[in-house]
């Protein structure tokens, strides 16, 4: 069946040993409903002929995944996706917001209760954010080896000479702490959104603590300042536990608010 999505978070690509790069992306169809798609080649997001990206519209053929019981998780043909268009911000995100604001849950125990696997929130309040590098050596070399494949796979499919280095998310990881609305629960959950890693691994700064400073400055000082900061919930498929898989942040004016107010 055909569908009309529009993507909505991209997260850390993944090795595959089927479909080599992949990239878990999630969106929502134009009847409104969250769709997890694979799956979407790495080189999808980096050829010039595709070059998809976040709020872009795009049209796949989907079936219902046989091996993924997520009830939002749909099997696609990646060589037929096909761009249709895009929804541009122009310093307003009101369309944005009138597609996604209507689809917050209040809480993570929401979100468990309704049997999704992809969700949004938006946190009450948003305590920390937090950088944590592995100790463990089998982590360290694995994240190397998964490096050098995907060097391989930028060469041969997307064909670029200098590359940025990838598997960085096997040993680093980003979380978010935070509290819901109605919990007294509060969550540390790790953020595999593709925007926060690539920032990690391209912004150029003298040293890593000038680099993580930065990082924090935007995807916490700012995002919690200046922003109405939601997550981008899905789970995990193997543990079912949830992740971030990424982030909406639309700025804090009185459109958003309206959304806000109503959902």
């Amino acid at each position: 069946m055909k569908k009309k999505i529009l993507v909505l978070a991209k997260a850390e690509p993944l090795k595959s040993t089927k479909y080599d790069a992949v990239v878990c992306t999630a969106g929502i169809t134009e009847d409104g409903e969250f769709i997890r798609i694979y799956p979407v080649h790495y080189r999808l997001f980096c050829d010039e002929k595709t070059n998809i990206k976040k709020y872009d519209w795009i049209e796949a053929d989907c079936e219902k995944a046989k091996d993924d019981k997520r009830i939002e998780s749909h099997k696609i043909n990646p060589d037929l996706i096909k761009k249709v268009g895009h929804i541009e911000t122009d310093g307003n995100w009101a369309i944005r917001n009138r597609i996604l604001l209507p689809k917050l849950s209040k809480n993570i125990k929401e979100l468990d209760e309704s049997g999704a696997s992809i969700g949004l929130i938006r946190p009450s309040e948003v305590l920390d954010f937090i950088y944590r590098k592995s100790d463990d050596a089998k982590a360290d070399e694995a994240g190397r080896e998964y490096n050098k494949a995907y060097q391989m796979i930028f060469d041969n499919e997307c064909g670029l000479k200098k590359i940025p280095e990838i598997g960085k998310k096997l040993d680093r990881h980003f979380s978010y702490i935070f509290r819901c609305d109605g919990e007294d629960t509060k969550h540390n959950i790790i953020c595999e959104d593709w925007e926060l890693y690539q920032s990690f691994r391209s912004w150029e700064y003298d040293t890593e603590k000038e680099l993580l400073e930065k990082i924090r400055q935007k995807f916490f000082d700012d995002f919690t300042t200046n922003h109405d900061l939601c997550f981008i919930m899905g789970t995990h498929f193997i543990y079912k536990t949830w992740i971030i898989i990424g982030l909406y942040y639309p700025p804090k004016n009185s459109t958003t608010q309206r959304y806000l107010d109503l959902s």
